[in-house]
């Protein structure tokens, strides 16, 4: 069995990282992690439609006799199965939607979540959230209007396709936190950490 992403260790190692990140420049850092971003029962149903023609089509094509009421019950009780396996499958549920839509639900969820933790009402909105969708394996970086401008720095895309690549590959949370850790270097040069800055959001990982 795979180890959850979030522990008692990875938590600690993502309030670190987060400390680290706002001694390091003049941005505040919120990490979100989110099992996944939307329910994927249209993902589900897929899989279960796409299992039920197939069984379909063998019974259609099959070289022995099959009575017709497999035609019914065969193609109903496997594609409930499917839909089953998928609804309990990250793995599944990527494989039937695609990385363009899985992109546009993690993109709105970050967005939706910015505007609820109040992460734009830093006093010099310098706020950065951080969202990790687990089922996409996707990260999505949203930045207020003090910072937005040095998400276009080649350090910063840089630095988080680092945390990407992490989550992509399926790297625990300890990991991916160590990769955190190094989003400072790429914006400190720009935007230092300035002597007695306040510490206006949480540093403890959002779930």
């Amino acid at each position: 069995m795979a180890r959850p992403f979030l522990t008692d260790e990875s938590k600690r190692a993502f309030a670190a990282a987060v400390h680290a990140f706002e001694e390091g420049c003049g941005a505040e850092l919120v990490v979100a992690v989110r099992p996944r971003s939307g329910s994927y029962l249209d993902a589900d149903l897929k899989a279960g439609i796409a299992a039920g023609l197939l069984v379909l089509a063998v019974l259609l094509f099959s070289p022995w006799p099959v009575a017709l009421g497999y035609f019914l019950l065969d193609p109903a009780i496997v594609g409930a199965m499917a839909a089953l396996a998928s609804s309990r499958s990250r793995a599944l549920r990527r494989l039937m939607t695609p990385r363009r839509e899985r992109r546009r639900r993690v993109a709105a969820a970050a967005r939706a979540l910015f505007l609820d933790k109040g992460i734009h009402r830093t006093r010099a909105r310098n706020g950065i959230l951080l969202y990790l969708s687990l089922l996409e394996r996707e990260v999505e970086a949203v930045m207020d209007v003090g910072v937005e401008p040095l998400a276009a720095t080649s350090a910063w895309q840089r630095a988080l396709t680092g945390v990407a690549a992490a989550l992509a590959a399926g790297e625990g949370g300890v990991a991916v936190a160590g990769r955190v850790r190094e989003l400072a270097a790429s914006l400190a040069p720009s935007l230092p950490h300035a002597a007695g800055q306040a510490d206006e959001l949480p540093d403890e990982v959002c779930e």
